[in-house]
């Protein structure tokens, strides 16, 4: 769905190209950990009492469960676990 008008997204672009390399990196790096923040919110909420390494578990299976078969992805939750007890 696109409802925005032409000559929108085009100043959209001038202010963007703008910005120097610097500032667009961290423009992305902001709306990923933005995405990440809701993402752990919506689990929070859902689950008041969950760990810390149950909540990474979760969030990378939200994000990412659709990316790995079923193996796959509970080699990687083992692996995380492992990583994350010893942190």
């Amino acid at each position: 769905m696109q409802d925005t008008p032409e000559h929108i997204i085009q100043k959209q672009r001038e202010i963007i190209h703008a910005k120097s390399p610097d500032e667009r990196f961290m423009i992305g790096v902001e709306m990923v950990n933005f995405g990440r923040m809701m993402v752990e919110s919506s689990i929070r909420q859902s689950n008041p009492q969950i760990s810390e390494i149950d909540l990474k578990v979760e969030t990378f299976k939200r994000c990412y469960s659709q990316s790995f078969d079923p193996e796959e992805l509970n080699e990687i939750i083992k692996g995380l676990r492992t990583y994350w007890e010893k942190v």
